[in-house]
């Protein structure tokens, strides 16, 4: 691989299935190579023959090759006559004279072909997103960024490549190195977005990390040159741990972390994948230790929590990263075991579904019950309303009668208070009518005793005389 072509694939490691990128096919191709074809010379003669030979000899050689590079593959030699060369416009060619000295022509232009050679020159082109690599015959090298393009003079230009430029994303970086005229090698940290054109004496850091090739972490699978700065996540199987009763596990995790600081990176790990490996692998090995089968399967909920891995958390701010997460997707177990595990889930399930179906026969009838219990208070609710209305019917009842009856008593004593003023009205008149009557009597002298008595007593005592109150004594008679 040439030095500034640069590997595309970025050091995410997306559930950490890696696909290497394949080898790109080297788009280097010299500027001066010295083909027939191009390097053909016409010299001049008036010898029609010997111009025909010529023609022909063009004609008879093999068609150019195509190459990459930036090379432009509509590069025409332009036209020729009897004594001259006609160069077309946007075209360059050499002109070599008999005395081997050279001079550029550029078309549109016709040059006389007395004594002199014509070469083709080549033309590149970069278009945006490219660079061309212009090596010089005195050692120096100069970069040009396109869109560009570029003549190759083989008096001064050795070669001529072109390069695709370092496409940075968002949340990407790369690391480059240079190295001045002093031989001081110094490095930076670009990141994106943007597109990086390396200059002379610049190089991109590669870095080759652990990643999964069959479902297993090796070494050097991840190689990469631009750094993935958001969060990612891989998965991470510790095969053939041991519990404290010899049960042999493999513990299944998956892994979120988040590059931080990519200079604390470069100065303290060269793979921090296999670095975070190693320590979840310790992690786990260390929680298993302390842990039977059974209370293993009782602390599971252990392996969702940062504080287990110890040695994975610390290791990875040691490298400039942050483990977010940690999530525990299960464990496999030896066959037997296994096989053992399962019958034991099998019964524990078939007790569970027994216990749940008793359990809802048993919510069933407690909520019957508890329905009819509702029921019924409801019932008794309805007939304590019912008994308090008749009641309260009963009492208005007898209420409404005492007070008929009590309103006819007073009727009936206002009756008969009326009837015995009128009584005694009608007795007072008649007792006037009598006093008057007999006043009447008395006027006219009438003895008044002998006319009240007569016919009325059993005995008449005549009490008469002058002077003292007289004193009468009446014995009681048998």
């Amino acid at each position: 691989m040439s030095r500034y072509e640069y590997i595309k694939s970025k050091g995410a490691l997306q559930e950490a299935m890696v696909q290497q990128s394949a080898a790109a096919p080297p788009l280097a191709a010299a500027g001066n190579v010295a083909n027939d074809w191009e390097e053909a010379s016409i010299t001049a003669s008036h010898n029609v023959q010997g111009l025909t030979r010529a023609a022909r000899m063009r004609a008879s050689m093999p068609a150019p090759p195509q190459r990459a590079g930036g090379l432009d593959r509509s590069h025409r030699w332009g036209r020729s006559t009897l004594f001259s060369y006609v160069v077309d416009e946007g075209q360059r060619v050499l002109l070599v004279d008999s005395r081997g000295r050279m001079s550029v022509v550029e078309g549109p232009a016709k040059v006389l072909r007395w004594g002199r050679q014509l070469r083709t020159m080549d033309h590149f082109v970069a278009h945006p997103g490219d660079f061309l690599i212009v090596r010089f015959r005195d050692g120096r090298q100069e970069h040009i960024a396109g869109p560009a393009h570029f003549w190759l003079d083989p008096r001064e230009h050795l070669s001529v490549t072109r390069e695709e430029v370092v496409q940075i994303g968002h949340k990407e970086a790369i690391v480059v190195y240079s190295e001045d005229s002093a031989s001081q090698v110094s490095r930076r940290v670009i990141a994106g977005p943007g597109n990086f054109v390396p200059g002379p004496g610049e190089w991109l850091h590669t870095f080759s990390w652990h990643g999964t090739v069959g479902g297993q972490k090796v070494p050097h699978a991840l190689v990469f040159q631009k750094l993935w700065l958001m969060p990612d996540q891989m998965y991470h199987d510790v095969a053939e741990v041991r519990t404290a009763d010899d049960a042999v596990l493999t513990i299944k995790l998956m892994i979120f972390f988040e590059l931080i600081d990519v200079e604390r990176l470069l100065e303290t790990s060269h793979d921090p994948i296999g670095d975070f490996v190693n320590a979840a692998t310790s992690d786990v090995v260390d929680f298993l230790g302390r842990h039977d089968f059974e209370s293993f399967k009782r602390s599971t909920d252990q392996l969702n929590e940062l504080g287990t891995y110890r040695q994975l958390t610390g290791r990875a701010a040691q490298c400039g990263y942050r483990i977010n997460k940690v999530v525990y997707r299960g464990y496999g177990a030896p066959p037997a075991l296994q096989a053992m595990h399962d019958e034991a889930t099998k019964s524990r399930t078939r007790l569970q579904l027994e216990r749940a179906t008793e359990q809802q026969a048993q919510e069933l009838s407690d909520i019957k019950q508890q329905r009819d219990l509702v029921r019924a208070e409801r019932e008794r609710a309805a007939q304590d309303k019912h008994q308090a209305h008749t009641l309260t019917m009963a009492r208005r009842e007898i209420e409404a009668k005492i007070e008929r009856e009590a309103a006819q008593r007073d009727a009936a004593r206002a009756q008969a208070r009326l009837d015995a003023e009128q009584s005694r009205a009608l007795a007072e008149g008649e007792d006037a009518r009598q006093r008057a009557h007999l006043a009447g009597l008395a006027e006219l002298g009438v003895d008044l005793t002998a006319l009240l008595t007569q016919g009325r007593a059993d005995q008449v005592i005549e009490l008469r005389g002058r002077g003292a109150t007289p004193h009468v004594h009446l014995p009681d008679r048998a």
